[in-house]
């Protein structure tokens, strides 16, 4: 056996043996990088937010200055509930959640409200970070749906208002060759 293979299947092994024999702790410490997440988020900790982040997450680049824009808008509770693993693998764990957010103060354009969704997260140099998150519900303090899950089908373009029509679909690229024969 080579000393990779055989690096891979001891790290397999240990990821395993880790969920397997371990699994309040490893859960503690998933459900933890969740909470440090929410806890930086309420103390808008820019920097520990970010570490909190999957440095390879499609959303890592634009969520530093989202979250910036954010603390200048408004001031946010949060309360995370019904944290469950949904599914796991030695190098991805999905998290079920339950996110009550909670404006603080008055005057503030958004509305508070409940998330639910699905966090993914992913190992980075050892450490649990989340990679992407989905979420599935939001509702308002009382149920009341905020927004769909699914986007809304589009309207005929009949329905539209003028000008704002979707566009037609682009024209196949031309070939620069013809075809073989």
């Amino acid at each position: 056996m080579t000393s990779a293979l055989l690096r891979r299947t001891l790290a397999l092994g240990l990821a395993l043996a880790l969920f397997a024999c371990d699994k309040p702790k490893t859960e503690e410490v998933i459900f933890g990088a969740i909470h440090e997440n929410v806890h930086a988020l309420e103390k808008k900790d820019v920097e520990t937010v970010m570490a909190t982040i999957h440095p390879d997450s499609p959303a890592y680049a634009g969520t530093r200055e989202a979250v910036e824009a954010m603390f200048k808008m408004v001031d946010w509770k949060y309360t995370v509930s019904d944290l469950r693993i949904e599914e796991a693998t030695p190098d991805e764990v999905k998290v079920s959640y339950k996110m009550r957010m909670e404006v603080v103060g008055e005057g503030s354009q958004f509305v508070s409200n409940i998330v639910e969704g699905v966090h993914t997260l992913r190992l980075d140099k050892g450490r649990w970070k989340i990679y992407k998150t989905l979420a599935t519900k939001v509702t308002d303090l009382k149920g009341k749906p905020l927004f769909a899950a699914e986007p809304a089908p589009l309207p005929p373009a009949e329905q539209l208002p003028p000008g704002t029509a979707p566009a037609a679909p682009p024209a196949p690229p031309a070939r620069a060759t013809p075809p073989a024969k």
